[in-house]
């Protein structure tokens, strides 16, 4: 009787590893999605082994100027999308500050409720603990195979 149990036990336990190894994976490959590659010791053995032919200068710098112009028009994009939404502006000063006209004596706030801020900042923790759990678990697991 406890052959069968020890059977069941160690194939669920094989189960839980595979769908724990397969959750970091994909993990990884998440956070690399959006982070960009994590650069370790594998990347610097693999970029020394396997080093690319560097193509020809000047292909390089038709792309790197066409690049740099692709930012500065970009820039000049933001700087205006911030004009017009009155980002880029001088801080209000009391003078041109607006009076509410249902509460006289009281200023239209401009900022964002204190619910956002709140929402914003918990939103903020929570992916930098989840970032952070993740780049642990990760971590452990790659000091046991290694």
């Amino acid at each position: 009787m406890m052959k069968g149990k020890a059977f069941k036990w160690a194939v669920l336990g094989g189960a839980l590893a595979v769908v724990v190894m397969y959750g970091i994976e994909m993990s990884t490959a998440g956070i690399e999605r959006i982070n960009g590659p994590i650069e370790g010791i594998e990347y610097a053995e693999a970029q020394a082994a396997d080093p690319k032919p560097e193509p020809s200068e000047e292909p390089i710098s038709d792309i790197a100027l066409a690049q740099r112009q692709k930012i500065a028009k970009l820039e000049q994009e933001l700087e205006e999308v911030k004009r017009l939404a009155g980002l880029a502006g001088p801080e209000p000063s009391e003078e041109s500050v607006q009076e509410n006209e249902r509460l006289p004596g009281i200023p239209i706030e401009a900022d964002q409720p204190a619910v956002n801020r709140i929402a914003d900042s918990t939103s903020g923790l929570l992916q930098n603990m989840s970032s952070e759990g993740i780049r642990l678990v990760v971590s452990i697991f790659d000091g046991l195979i290694k």
